[in-house]
């Protein structure tokens, strides 16, 4: 059995055999982005780096569901990793898999491959993957990365859910071109969290992220491919609401509206490789 992994400071690894000398790469048939390893990992109950011994296509009748162009297939894997889990994990599991199709019709060689494995407890001995391709191929950035993602959600301070805005109000300075937008965040636990973006006569507007009652323009900018990064932009409407700006002038939505763009613009896109999963 693989002992669970309990989350205090930075997380440890906890290797099940060393790795052969020759080991194959996984398939890169499911790319990878921060997004996708955060959907997964935040979705998931545990995370693994596993080495694939078998891979079985399932019948028809067995792969019910399966959306056109992929293959679902039985998976035999031994755990070399257990990066994160709720309680003790056997040394080898099962689970399914739903796999693309190439232009001949054939599905990518497993066996013998590595990757990280998103999945949520089943029956003795098996695995319930958070999605039919929560399997992403194995590599040392990948596995850095949602070591990252994973020790950040595990912070008492990380940053919220953040499921939409909740209101938004500009405010004009006594100068012309003066003045302050701050966009209020709705959050799963309700916890305060918001965006500002300032405005001063021939200056750069400057904007930031808080996170708490008191406006902090001290708090720096979110970084890219972090966790507070990834709950705004993946989650984040990509246009105001209408909603949210009631019973302002059209001179201050105007201004609430591009002051929302200038942020959305200097956090960049969500990328995923797949649809967006759950917020988590």
């Amino acid at each position: 059995m693989v002992k669970a992994l309990i989350y205090v400071g930075i997380m440890t690894a906890m290797p099940i055999y060393a790795a052969p000398q020759n080991k194959m790469p996984a398939p890169a048939e499911i790319s990878k982005t921060y997004a996708d390893l955060a959907d997964f990992a935040l979705a998931s109950k545990i995370v693994a780096r596993v080495r694939v011994k078998s891979a079985r296509p399932l019948n028809a009748e067995m792969a019910t569901g399966v959306l056109p162009g992929f293959q679902r297939q039985l998976v035999t894997a031994d755990v070399k990793t257990l990066i994160k889990a709720p309680e003790a994990q056997p040394a080898q599991t099962k689970y399914l898999i739903d796999l693309p199709l190439d232009s001949r019709g054939k599905a990518s060689k497993l066996r013998g491959t590595e990757s990280l494995a998103f999945a949520l407890p089943g029956r003795p001995g098996e695995w319930r993957l958070v999605a039919p391709t929560a399997q992403i191929s194995w590599t040392p950035a990948a596995e850095q990365t949602l070591r990252s993602i994973l020790t950040e959600a595990a912070q008492p301070d990380a940053p919220p859910l953040v499921r939409g805005i909740s209101s938004a109000f500009h405010s004009q300075g006594s100068l012309p071109g003066e003045g302050e937008t701050q966009i209020f965040l709705d959050t799963a636990d309700n916890r305060p969290a918001s965006l500002t973006v300032q405005r001063q006569p021939d200056q750069p507007p400057k904007w930031f992220v808080s996170q708490g009652e008191v406006v902090d323009d001290g708090v720096s900018q979110p970084k890219a491919n972090s966790l507070l990064w990834y709950r705004l932009v993946c989650f984040l409407p990509a246009q105001l609401p209408a909603a949210v700006t009631t019973g302002q002038s059209a001179e201050d939505v105007q201004q609430i509206q591009a002051d929302y763009q200038l942020v959305m613009g200097a956090l960049g896109p969500c990328v995923r490789s797949r649809p967006a999963a759950p917020a988590h």
